[in-house]
């Protein structure tokens, strides 16, 4: 899926993952994305939320009261923040792993590392080379579908808001499986009982529902 995205849609999840090492959020989930989206590089995404209502520094408060209500999703370990308190920087490991042996050679390695053999005790695990976890993955899949719908192979910023609104308007949780709670209970997570972008949105009057349907009826030109 993220093969597909366009430079434009690449830069909004680039600054979504810059809103979440600056909120001190260890995952990237939709109310990043959100904060992405309403970025320079978004475009006619971007213009339709501040038509809404919604601009940057006001959805960055949001998160931040969201934080401090307990109402994001959080970790009970992280590895990487233990690690850097003594001095041991893990991106930059990673860049010199990825450099020595290439990007591949890597990601196969943290694969094995993270996921127990069955005689091993099962189940999954996180090393400190996995990164951040993608809570936002299912809104990225629902937004390459409606581009699919739209007969468009490329996902563009307006997709990947309709990915968020679609996704932000179910429980939070509503998309995971028996098999996938229990994955995150594994890699140590504890989620809150709505999804933190809809907090956002209807906080400020706004409907995931309404918005997407708006977003379907008038595509960006």
């Amino acid at each position: 899926m993220m093969d597909r995205l366009t430079p434009a849609a690449q830069r909004v999840m680039v600054a979504a993952l810059d809103a979440a090492e600056e909120l001190g959020h260890g995952h990237i989930g939709d109310e990043h994305v959100l904060l992405g989206l309403l970025g320079d590089d978004a475009g006619w995404a971007q213009r339709f939320l501040h038509a809404h209502g919604l601009n940057p520094d006001a959805v960055r408060t949001d998160l931040l009261r969201l934080t401090e209500d307990g109402r994001i999703p959080t970790s009970h370990g992280d590895d990487a923040a233990n690690l850097r308190a003594v001095g041991i920087d893990v991106d930059q490991v990673a860049r010199r792993l990825t450099a020595a042996f290439g990007p591949d050679a890597v990601g196969e390695a943290v694969w094995r590392a993270s996921h127990r053999s069955w005689w091993r005790g099962g189940g999954r695990r996180r090393t400190p080379l996995c990164g951040k976890p993608f809570f936002a993955k299912r809104a990225v899949a629902l937004a390459a579908e409606y581009a699919d719908a739209r007969g468009r192979h490329d996902v563009d910023p307006e997709h990947l808001l309709y990915g968020v609104l679609q996704d932000a308007a179910d429980p939070f949780g509503t998309g995971l499986g028996r098999r996938g709670r229990k994955q995150l209970a594994q890699l140590g997570w504890s989620i809150g009982a709505s999804n933190p972008a809809a907090a956002i949105l209807t906080a400020r009057g706004l409907d995931p529902d309404q918005l997407r349907a708006q977003l379907s009826a008038h595509p960006a030109p």
